[in-house]
């Protein structure tokens, strides 16, 4: 099948970013992307982590980068981003991942303006996503909501085709339309995958409607937008990392629902988690997927960027977990493989977070629900159901070769 992310608009962007992220301006504000994230952190960050900031810095940058490249409002293009750094169609793409990125979602981003008119087109069809949402944000950062509506809420035709229009018009009682107010900026699409393999992402077109009121921006200004937004926004980035870095150690917070306020999808419940693990620990979080659209857990540095889910397994939805008797899932996070299917692995690492996320909850469906319990790995069959489903080194080998197709698929 067509992958509807393998469109010109998208190589095209990937161009852009590819010529922002070589020019030496970027190599100055990577520098200083990584000194000023080293000084507010100073000796609170781990030795671990420091030889990672400026991997961090440089895929924080481009994450920026690819905003910018989506930000023309005038002549919008949706722009996939906030991926690790990958390769297709003889091309390398920069990876972009910062800010708690979900390792499930497909992230893509257009840019909006006040006064403008835009129409999205896409179908709903067997194998979408899990959970769709369509957000307008009032920052580059994408913490500020202004309005979503979901993949759920559309109306659509026999043949599941939709029409979603943005303007200026109040949302009271049209169907399939969001509404800008003056500081919009960009368009942010979620697809979360809880079946890598069989889950596709939509195919979408975006278009203004009606003529332009400038031509297309430069790649000069691309390149001053993204760094000036990439700066400015990092003292809110440095927020949202020490929300789960000034948790105290081993700790998972109750799941709770922010409506949207300080980032996040404002219909998504949360719950945040911190680690600091010996070689022999193993923590258990447990979690009712309470009959969500969409649920999963996923590790990230310390430095609040995605472990490397794309080759080993340090995320896992509960379409991809094995699910005890009583419905709830556990997993157990571990440096090293503790020999359980639902093992979510910390790359080695000893200082990690973890994010808990519930989309598209059911009205009717039970309390959310998460507990943590700290243990070591040689204890874990004492301390898990009977029936735990486990996993050994044939098992594992296949369970990851599973996974890295099941990610290839996304960008073949």
């Amino acid at each position: 099948m067509k992958n509807p992310i393998a469109n010109p608009c998208q190589f095209a962007a990937e161009a852009d970013v590819r010529a922002m992220s070589s020019d030496p301006r970027s190599a100055a504000a990577r520098a200083q992307i990584a000194a000023l994230f080293a000084r507010g952190y100073q000796d609170r960050i781990p030795p671990e982590s420091r030889p990672l900031l400026d991997a961090f810095a440089e895929e924080y940058l481009n994450n920026w980068l690819f905003k910018a490249a989506a930000s023309d409002s005038q002549h919008p293009r949706l722009v996939r981003g906030f991926m690790p750094a990958y390769a297709w169609f003889g091309n390398p793409v920069p990876g972009a991942r910062t800010g708690g990125d979900n390792p499930d979602n497909c992230y893509r981003l257009a840019g909006i303006e006040h006064g403008t008119r835009y129409r999205v087109t896409g179908r709903l069809s067997p194998g979408k996503a899990a959970n769709i949402s369509f957000t307008l944000t009032a920052n580059f950062g994408t913490s500020q909501t202004i309005q979503t509506i979901e993949d759920h809420e559309l109306r659509l035709d026999a043949d599941g085709r939709f029409e979603l229009l943005i303007d200026e018009r109040p949302s009271d009682g049209l169907a399939n339309h969001l509404t800008t107010r003056p500081g919009v900026r960009l368009l942010f699409v979620r697809d979360s995958m809880m079946d890598w393999a069989a889950e596709t992402p939509l195919d979408l077109t975006i278009e203004r409607l009606g003529e332009a009121n400038a031509g297309p921006i430069a790649r000069e200004t691309m390149l001053e937008r993204g760094i000036e937004h990439a700066l400015n926004d990092l003292y809110l980035y440095f927020w949202f990392q020490n929300v789960w870095s000034g948790m105290a150690p081993n700790t998972i917070t109750p799941p709770q629902s922010f409506g949207g306020s300080g980032g996040g999808l404002i219909t998504q419940g949360i719950s945040n988690g911190t680690f600091d693990l010996g070689p022999d620990d193993a923590a258990i979080l447990e979690y009712d997927p309470a009959g969500a659209g969409y649920a999963a857990v996923q590790l990230t540095e310390w430095l609040y960027r995605s472990l490397d889910y794309h080759r080993i397994q340090s995320s896992l939805t509960a379409a991809q977990s094995a699910i005890d008797a009583d419905g709830r899932i556990r997993l157990v996070i571990a440096r090293r493989d503790p020999g359980v299917w639902n093992w979510l692995d910390t790359m080695g690492q000893a200082r990690v977070h973890s994010i808990l996320r519930w989309q598209r909850m059911a009205p009717d469906g039970p309390p959310l629900s998460a507990n943590l319990k700290l243990t070591r790995i040689d204890r874990l069959r004492g301390e898990l159901p009977a029936e735990t489903r486990w996993a050994d080194t044939d098992v594992r080998t296949a369970q990851l070769a599973g996974r890295v197709a099941a990610y290839a698929r996304r960008i073949t």
